[in-house]
């Protein structure tokens, strides 16, 4: 039951810190301290409930998750220099975070940075495949961060629109894997 309900859930971290940091109608430090602490907490809540699940979790959701996790810790040891780090870059950092989670997950993950197992994936062809969708994720990823760029400082089309881009290009991506790989089942 915990399972069917975990993607759900996967937006909830970075949905409460949306929520907390612009909920006001004026933002302060203060409120992005509380939002980037509670977001944190939740996303680690998310993590472990994942882990303990042994769900493959979406690297866009893992890349969120850490870039409030980090935001969270900074904010709590009150490290100045990271959280100012994230006001420069703005909405921009969680893509650079989504970067190097698909640099990481492309060279040594097993699920790939699309979240597609390889474990038992003999076909080289096959591998192949999900190999090339997670690069066409990664390459959205980083035209998603020049758009942030662009456009950073307007949240609907700097974020919130790139990701809903990527996390329908993600689920795109690995439907048509399903779709292929049911093909040669059958």
């Amino acid at each position: 039951m915990l399972k069917k309900l975990a993607p759900l859930f996967q937006f909830l971290p970075l949905s409460l810190f949306s929520m907390i940091g612009f909920w006001h109608p004026e933002t302060s430090n203060q409120t992005w301290l509380l939002a980037f602490q509670i977001a944190a907490l939740v996303g680690v809540a998310q993590l472990l409930l994942i882990i303990k699940l042994k769900i493959i979790m979406s690297r866009l959701i893992l890349s969120a998750n850490i870039y409030l996790i980090l935001g969270g810790l900074a904010s709590f040891f009150q490290q100045w220099w990271y959280l100012e780090f994230y006001n420069i870059l703005q909405e921009t950092a969680i893509f650079i975070v989504m970067i190097f989670v698909g640099i990481i997950t492309m060279t040594w993950s097993k699920n790939s940075f699309v979240g597609i197992d390889k474990t038992y994936v003999k076909d080289v062809v096959e591998r192949i495949s999900i190999n090339k969708k997670s690069s066409y994720l990664f390459v959205a990823v980083l035209l998603s961060l020049i758009f942030s760029l662009v456009f950073k400082g307007d949240i609907r089309l700097s974020v919130v629109t790139p990701i809903i881009f990527l996390a329908l290009f993600q689920r795109y991506l690995v439907h048509q894997h399903n779709q292929q790989t049911s093909c040669k089942t059958i």
